[in-house]
């Protein structure tokens, strides 16, 4: 078999999947030590990058591979693949990958709210690099009619004047002409430089003949630019707001969001997301939107006690209500095991105490996603109450939320509030 076949596996994330090093190893004709060590250096590599202490890549003395609190693309070699399948979503409807990709823009930029439109058909075929690329061609030509250009002094030679001369050019001018200085107003700017590299690094990378197509004319749209290879998040100015999508979508790209694949350095761990983090930031901006009406306040951090003299403060992620006189705290939980029956761990439980001991208040809702093996699909964002716990006075709610179809048309304004209706529902706001 040629070596440069790409073999992609499909598994789902904090589930155990047998044999997973065997399968690899045959389908590549490589020793399963081989594939074992790839496996770790992927691990170690994803630990280093969201400063982790421990892999979230498990392999047993048996061959057998649990992926733990990530979930996307994980490229090993140049020959293998994963596709790790959130636990919350199921591998085998094919929408999953739309699912998948409207999450990670939600909680990733924070910038695809539902008055953006974007649209779901977008994300209709493909791999998840091909879903970036497409997306990534839609909201560029979407903006493209008002281009980002900004004023930069440009050197030229030119025999007519117009700009500020060189005082060695007049006595001395090339053959080009006078040098001089010009204020150009134009689009080669920082802003273009990082859409045009993100571009070009995705093209390589993207199946899709009509995806790779839309990327290169984008890529030529915006020459001449600098190639950059990273850049750091930043607002664009208030008159060009509506490139911020794409501009936080570029950098996520050069920063290793998913993009290019070298051999001798691999740096780039796929295109993966951090479930618990990417968890939390959905739940807190559904909630936003689905709680209008209520005061929200996220990460608020109260008094519990003292440690070597010091204050101990402990931060529920979600305050409904005002801060001192909360109605209900709400924390978003990603710790649920698909091979046992759900249930609130002891440790989310003592959390959950300390919480509302700290902010006063005897009312608290845990949700967790619901693991697509609970059944078949609800409405998205549908909750589930699957445990009450009363302590005296105190009462934990904790709820599934139901994630599958977040990528439909309006999927995420009915996400949000199904999502604000079953926290309101089971506090009774």
């Amino acid at each position: 078999m040629s070596s440069l076949t790409l073999h992609r596996i499909k598994v789902t994330e904090n589930r155990n999947e047998p044999r997973l090093v065997s399968r690899l190893a045959e389908l590549t004709s490589q020793p399963e030590a081989s594939v074992e060590r790839l496996l770790f250096q992927a691990g170690e590599r994803l630990a280093r990058l969201v400063g982790h202490d421990q892999p979230p890549v498990r392999v047993s003395s048996s061959g057998t591979v649990r992926f733990e609190g990530m979930a996307g693309l994980l490229r090993l070699s140049s020959q293998m693949e994963l596709e790790i399948v959130p636990k919350f979503l199921n591998g085998e409807d094919i929408s999953w990958r739309q699912d998948f990709f409207r999450v990670a823009l939600l909680s990733r930029t924070g910038k695809l709210l539902p008055r953006e439109h974007l649209r779901a058909d977008i994300a209709g075929r493909g791999d998840l690099t091909t879903l970036v690329g497409r997306t990534f061609a839609h909201l560029y030509w979407e903006n493209n009619r008002r281009p980002i250009r900004e004023y930069r002094s440009q050197a030229v030679h030119d025999y007519g004047v117009v700009g500020d001369l060189d005082p060695v050019g007049i006595v001395l001018p090339e053959a080009q002409g006078f040098r001089q200085t010009r204020l150009a107003f134009d689009h080669v700017n920082h802003w273009n430089e990082v859409i045009s590299s993100a571009a070009g690094a995705l093209v390589p990378e993207v199946s899709d003949g009509e995806t790779r197509q839309q990327l290169l004319r984008v890529h030529q749209a915006l020459a001449p630019q600098r190639v950059v290879r990273a850049a750091h998040h930043r607002r664009l100015p208030n008159r060009h707001h509506r490139w911020q999508a794409l501009y936080d979508l570029s950098i996520e790209i050069l920063n290793g969001f998913g993009v290019s694949y070298e051999e001798k350095h691999l740096h780039v761990p796929g295109y993966v997301m951090v479930m618990w983090s990417t968890w939390q930031h959905l739940c807190e901006l559904a909630l936003r939107i689905g709680l209008a009406w209520q005061e929200l306040h996220p990460s608020v951090s109260y008094p519990l006690g003292t440690r070597n003299s010091r204050p101990l403060k402990v931060t529920p992620d979600i305050v409904v209500g005002p801060k001192q006189t909360p109605l209900v705290l709400v924390d978003a939980k990603y710790r649920t095991r698909l091979d046992r029956k759900e249930s609130v761990s002891n440790d989310d439980i003592y959390e959950s105490l300390a919480f509302m001991r700290a902010a006063s208040t005897d009312r608290m809702i845990l949700l967790y996603p619901r693991p697509a093996s609970d059944g078949e699909p609800m409405e998205v964002g549908m909750t589930k109450n699957f445990q009450t716990i009363i302590l005296g006075e105190q009462r934990i709610e904790a709820l599934l939320v139901e994630c599958r179809g977040i990528s439909a048309s309006q999927g995420f304004e009915t996400f949000s509030h199904n999502l604000a209706a079953g926290v309101a529902g089971a506090q009774g706001l």
